[in-house]
C-alpha cells in the first residue's frame, strides 16, 4: 500500500511538473513577436526586443520616433558625428548628449561583430545591403531585422513591422497613417508648370544623380515636380553635355556646398546655374528620404519649386510634422 501511495504521489508530481512545463511553453509561444523584413523573411522573437543594436543612422532615427529609444544598447559611430543628427537626437535622450551608448564600430560604417555580441542584443536592426554582418550574426544566433527603404510602401512597411518587434505597432502605424495623409495633400498646382528636377549626390559629386524609380524619384515625384532624370538606374553617372540635353529647372544638392555647382565651369552655362536656381538639403537630417521624413523632403523640393506653397507654410508643416513624428513639441527651435 505504501508503495501505491508513493508511486501515485510521484505520479502527481510528474503531472504537475509536466503542466507547468506545458503552461511556460505555452505562455512563450503567446508572448512571441513576428515581423517580415525586406528580404521577406520572418523575424521571430521570444518577446518584444528590449536591447537593441542599430546599425546605421536613419535607423536609430526611426526607434526614437517610435518611442522606443530606451531599448538602444549600440548605435553607429556616424550618429555622433554628423552635427546635425547629434545636435537633434540629443534632445530626446541624455545619453546622446553624453555620447554614453556603445558604438561598436571600426568606424563609419565597418561594423564589429564581436563588440555588437559583447553587447547581448536580442535584436539588431540595419539594411539589407549590410549581408556580410547579416550572415555572421544570424549565424550567432542573433536576430536582425533588415531594411530596404526602397520605397513608400517598403518603408513603411518596414517601419510597422520594426514597431512590432520593439512592442510598437501601433505607434508605427499612427506615424504611416499621419505621413500618408500628408502625402495625399501634395499634388501639382493648377495653373503651374510642373518642374523638372535634378538631383546631384553627396559630397560634391555633382555629375551623379538618381534615377527613375530610385528614393530620390519617389520623392520628387511626390512633391509635384519632375526628376529631370529619364534613365531606370538607381545611381547614373553623367556628362555636363547630358545636363545640358536634361535642361533641369533647378538642382538639388545633398551634404554638399552651392560652389560645388557654381565652380563648375562646364556648367556655368546651365540655366538652371545662371538662374541661381540651385538649392541645398541643409540641415540634412530634418529631410532624410530613407525615414518617413521623405515626406518633409518632398514638401522642401514643393516649396523651392511652387511659389503657392510659402517658406511661412513649408516651416508651419515642418514644426507639425515634427511634432507627430517625435510625439514632443518644439524640437526645431
Amino acid at each position: 500500500m505504501k508503495v501505491n501511495r508513493v508511486i501515485i504521489v510521484l505520479l502527481l508530481i510528474c503531472c504537475g511538473i509536466l503542466s507547468a512545463c506545458q503552461n511556460r511553453q505555452s505562455g512563450t509561444l503567446n508572448s512571441q513577436v513576428k515581423a517580415v523584413d525586406s528580404r521577406g523573411k520572418e523575424v521571430v522573437l521570444a518577446h518584444v526586443a528590449k536591447r537593441v543594436v542599430v546599425l546605421f543612422p536613419s535607423l536609430v532615427d526611426e526607434v526614437y520616433m517610435l518611442g522606443a529609444g530606451n531599448s538602444l544598447v549600440g548605435i553607429p559611430e556616424q550618429v555622433y558625428q554628423m552635427e546635425d543628427t547629434y545636435t537633434f537626437l540629443s534632445k530626446l535622450d541624455p545619453r546622446i548628449a553624453k555620447k554614453s551608448i556603445a558604438t561598436p564600430t571600426f568606424g563609419g560604417q565597418a561594423n564589429n561583430v564581436e563588440s555588437i555580441v559583447g553587447l547581448n542584443p536580442d535584436l539588431v536592426l540595419t539594411f539589407n545591403t549590410d549581408q556580410d554582418n547579416i550572415s555572421q550574426l544570424e549565424s550567432l544566433g542573433i536576430p536582425v531585422f533588415t531594411f530596404s527603404s526602397q520605397d513608400e510602401k517598403s518603408i513603411f512597411n518596414e517601419l510597422i513591422g520594426m514597431g512590432t518587434l520593439l512592442g510598437k505597432k501601433q505607434r508605427a502605424e499612427e506615424i504611416v497613417e499621419f505621413v500618408s495623409t500628408e502625402i495625399k495633400k501634395m499634388t501639382v498646382p493648377k495653373d503651374q508648370k510642373q518642374k523638372k528636377v535634378y538631383y546631384a549626390w553627396s559630397k560634391g559629386r555633382v555629375l551623379s544623380t538618381s534615377g527613375r524609380g530610385s528614393l530620390i524619384d519617389m520623392a520628387i515625384r511626390l512633391s509635384g515636380a519632375a526628376n529631370a532624370c529619364p534613365l531606370e538606374m538607381e545611381a547614373p553617372n553623367v556628362g555636363a553635355e547630358t545636363i545640358y540635353k536634361w535642361n533641369p529647372d533647378l538642382i538639388i544638392l545633398w551634404n554638399s556646398k552651392l560652389t560645388d555647382v557654381y565652380n563648375l565651369k562646364e556648367l556655368a552655362a546651365l540655366p538652371a546655374v545662371k538662374n541661381k536656381q540651385v538649392f541645398v538639403m541643409s540641415p540634412s537630417f530634418p529631410f532624410d528620404p530613407h525615414t518617413v521624413k521623405f515626406m518633409l523632403f518632398a514638401k522642401q523640393v514643393r516649396h523651392w519649386c511652387f511659389s503657392d506653397y510659402t517658406k511661412q507654410q513649408l516651416d508651419q508643416d515642418m514644426t507639425i510634422a515634427f511634432e507627430k513624428l517625435y510625439g514632443k513639441a518644439g524640437l526645431l527651435q
